[in-house]
């Protein structure tokens, strides 16, 4: 379930790419499948996410021509020389960090110049009704410090030394699966609703049923779950 449209701008073929909180690494997966050339490097603070995107990896191998490397890392200190990279992901990130300002300037030191920077957040009043349902969504350890407002957080990247050059929502059918389990949280994981809108969910990914594409991108731009931007450094 990518929270990017990798088509969506030229890139380096044969470049470098850096997912800052990769998780499992479903993007840099994303990566791979439109662009088999391209070295991609996963950084993340979870040892178990690391893992789990190493084992990922054996099954989309065969896909690659230049390989993937998993490290443990952090975004305030990223382990790479000045303009070393040609793409830079952070995907559903930024909302956790205490000073992503921080985070975004060290992205910006290791990419390129011309380079692109592509970041998504969960989008501001889909995640405002997550809040208002359910306290313990947003006290849970781990969790979301901030509901961003997406202009502001647009013009902050683009003072950090970023061209903007885009910006869409994503997963709009998700929205509603998440007010479900807020709404039901101390009983989310046995709860009916819960249980057949995740099935719905799978589904969706697994088929691509056509009906459900259709109704996901035309809700996009409404209650799409993330918000994705898409930069340049300058």
């Amino acid at each position: 379930m990518l929270t990017f449209n990798f088509n969506k701008f030229d890139l380096y073929q044969n470049g470098l790419m850096l997912d800052v909180g990769c998780g499992e690494g479903r993007h840099i997966f994303g990566v791979m499948q439109d662009y088999p050339d391209m070295r991609c490097i996963g950084l993340d603070m979870d040892k178990d996410s690391l893992n789990k995107a190493e084992e990922g990896y054996e099954y989309f191998e065969s896909i690659s021509n230049a390989g993937v490397d998993f490290l443990k890392g952090s975004a305030y200190s990223l382990p790479f020389p000045n303009n070393s990279f040609d793409l830079i992901v952070c995907s559903e990130v930024l909302e956790h960090l205490h000073e992503y300002n921080d985070a975004v300037r060290e992205i910006h030191r290791v990419l390129k110049p011309g380079g692109k920077f592509y970041a998504s957040v969960p989008a501001s009043w889909p995640e405002k009704i997550c809040w208002r349902l359910s306290k313990d969504y947003q006290n849970q350890p781990g969790g979301h410090l901030r509901i961003f407002n997406q202009k502001e957080l647009v013009s902050e990247i683009k003072n950090s030394g970023f061209k903007f050059l885009s910006s869409e929502k994503f997963h709009s059918i998700h929205s509603p699966y998440w007010w479900l389990r807020c709404l039901f949280w101390k009983s989310q994981e046995t709860n009916f609703l819960v249980k057949i809108y995740k099935k719905l969910l799978e589904y969706h990914i697994l088929k691509k049923p056509l009906f459900l594409d259709i109704i996901d991108k035309s809700l996009n731009p409404i209650m799409g779950k993330s918000f994705a931007m898409y930069f340049e450094k300058l």
